[in-house]
């Protein structure tokens, strides 16, 4: 269970450790989301310590901030936390900080607005406690509850400005291109000339990337598969389990799926490829009795790591010619994404049809996260239109001379 702790005598601060167990850890959220949004909170606290402002006492009191503190709060969280901590001089003034900020980075606005979502949802839940408190106390609630909604509002304002702003509404993700997909496809067969991986390792990291690939799942999706969640039979499937703080699994930063847990199909080929790894690959290993999980090193036959699948991919895009230097486990996802897009619109398939599918598959609980992919396909198939549109209107061009050739 991650928590923020003091950097003066290393303990949980109280009021973030009692949010993130009793309103974040309670939703079901995942340990590896649970230290990103403490992450993104203590951006709150940084700026807090920078302006001498006790973020957690203003909240309480009922003062909140200033407008002028709330703008200077938006603009903190459109930089780098160590921007904020250390090119920032304690005990000057809001107003004295506001000058000179031309030449300070910026972080991408996505990442500002979880920030900012992670603020809301903790003056959300700090301040819900001491309006609950006032219930006895109609005046002094009534007050309260109106510089509460006013702070939230104009945070809540700054929010959707940020995710107007998001790059991800002009480039949509993209995955791998369809001459980089097929490169992949066939240098991960084992006993190709151009694989990069010891022989020993070869069907396995093969099988990885298949899985990648075909199901569109997390990397931390595939390490947490068991191999009871794999049916080999005439209709094969693959279960994906939300499993937080699973007892099973011995691994020190465990995988997470962060998605809705789902039963996905797996064709007969593929299917016979998993089989095969259990019985002739992990089943000899020795110490892949001492767990249930289906992906194992090859060295002790423990659970395979996180990091172990980023150094499959680092292997893949340094060692192997024709592959794009940015290969990562989560780009296989996006190239996933863009193949069932396509086919989408082969099939003709309704676009709300396609967000439903896609949302199951990924395991998504918003349709604006299948939008995405929707918006690509529109600004694909739209600039398709138009370069059609303009080979029709080319016209020959003349100068003064004759024609332009």
């Amino acid at each position: 269970m991650p928590f923020l702790v003091s950097l003066a005598d290393g303990l949980p601060l109280e009021d973030p450790s009692y949010w993130i167990i009793a309103s974040r850890r309670a939703s079901g959220l995942q340990p590896n989301t649970l230290s990103n949004e403490l992450r993104f909170l203590a951006h709150l606290y940084v700026w807090g310590d920078a302006r001498r402002i006790g973020v957690v006492e203003r909240i309480r009191e009922g003062r909140f901030f200033t407008l002028q503190e709330l703008i200077d709060l938006v603009d903190a969280c459109g930089r780098p936390v160590s921007s904020v901590a250390a090119q920032i001089p304690l005990g000057q003034s809001v107003s004295d900080l506001t000058k000179g900020r031309q030449s300070k980075r910026f972080v991408r606005s996505g990442e500002k607005g979880k920030r900012l979502s992670t603020i809301i949802s903790f003056v959300e839940f700090i301040s819900a406690e001491v309006l609950l408190s006032l219930a006895a106390w109609p005046v002094r609630r009534d007050r309260y509850a109106e510089s509460r909604d006013l702070c939230l509002s104009l945070l809540r304002g700054h929010k959707r400005g940020a995710s107007r702003h998001s790059k991800s509404n002009l480039n949509p993700p993209q995955g791998l291109s369809s001459e980089d997909s097929e490169r992949l496809r066939q240098v991960i067969v084992p006993n190709h000339p151009d694989n990069p991986f010891r022989p020993e390792v070869q069907y396995r990291n093969y099988l990885i990337v298949r899985l990648l690939l075909e199901l569109g799942m997390r990397r931390g999706e595939l390490l947490g598969i068991k191999v009871g969640d794999c049916a080999i039979n005439a209709s094969s499937t693959i279960e994906l389990h939300r499993r937080p703080d699973d007892p099973d699994d011995p691994r020190a930063y465990k995988p997470a799926t962060k998605t809705l847990p789902r039963k996905l199909s797996v064709r007969p080929e593929l299917a016979e490829l998993v089989f095969k790894l259990v019985l002739e690959d992990r089943n000899v290993m020795v110490g892949s009795s001492r767990h249930p999980f289906l992906i194992v090193n090859h060295r002790d036959g423990a659970p395979m790591s996180l990091s172990n699948v980023n150094k499959i991919m680092e292997a893949l895009r340094t060692r192997v010619p024709g592959l794009p230097i940015e290969l990562a486990p989560h780009l296989l996802r996006h190239t996933w994404n863009d193949e069932f897009s396509v086919l989408a619109t082969q099939k003709n398939v309704d676009p709300e049809m396609e967000i439903k599918f896609r949302m199951y598959l990924m395991g998504w609980r918003s349709e604006e996260t299948a939008r995405i992919y929707l918006r690509r396909t529109t600004i694909r198939r739209a600039n398709e239109t138009l370069n059609e549109m303009q080979s029709k209107l080319i016209l020959p061009f003349r100068s003064h001379n004759g024609p332009f050739s």
